[in-house]
């Protein structure tokens, strides 16, 4: 497991809103000329207007946090695209079944091996964050709950998203902001 899981932004699954292309479609996925755009404007507009209910993780995450809006959207997309297949690998094991419980035993295991195997008391690698997958597990429960499944990697961080967009009432700066969002997630989940 990745450490960066232990910096990642709360994820919460309580808003599956998309907009609709002319044509009347759900823009569920940008594939289509001119769909990232009309996405982005969408969203920043629309979250400036909602106030998404933040989870409780994310009240206590928010309320620790010093960072401004632009940060806090920055860093949103900076560490969760860098956590991305990270979280990929351990949403596909819950959805084979696997449980928190069955994974936190075996990389529990795999760390006490790797300590033992490097044989160095004094080493000070981070040790593996049990809260951070008790918390991925809790989040991904709750997706499953809601019985929808997101394709925009905003989705999961909109309460946050939308609470650093309502601090910000120039239009243009926040549909900025959403297209950084999009282009720094996207450079660090290809890293």
């Amino acid at each position: 497991m990745s450490c960066l899981l232990e910096n990642l932004p709360p994820r919460s699954f309580v808003d599956f809103t998309v907009p609709n292309r002319a044509d009347g479609s759900p823009l569920t996925k940008c594939v289509q000329p001119g769909d990232f755009e009309a996405y982005v404007s969408w969203l920043a507009e629309y979250l400036y207007d909602s106030e998404l209910p933040l989870s409780s993780n994310q009240r206590a995450w928010l309320s620790a946090s010093k960072d401004t809006p632009e940060r806090l959207i920055f860093g949103c997309s900076d560490v969760a695209g860098y956590a991305v297949w990270d979280l990929d690998a351990m949403v596909r094991e819950f959805e084979r079944g696997r449980t928190y419980e069955q994974m936190e035993s075996e990389l529990r295991q795999l760390s006490d091996e790797f300590q033992t195997a490097a044989q160095r008391p004094d080493d000070q690698n981070e040790p593996l964050s049990f809260d951070a997958l008790a918390r991925l597990y809790q989040e991904w429960q709750e997706e499953q709950a809601a019985g929808a499944q997101w394709t925009h990697a905003d989705i999961p961080y909109r309460p946050l998203l939308s609470w650093a967009l309502r601090q910000t009432h120039d239009a243009e700066k926040r549909r900025r902001y959403m297209q950084m969002f999009f282009q720094n997630f996207g450079d660090n989940a290809s890293k």
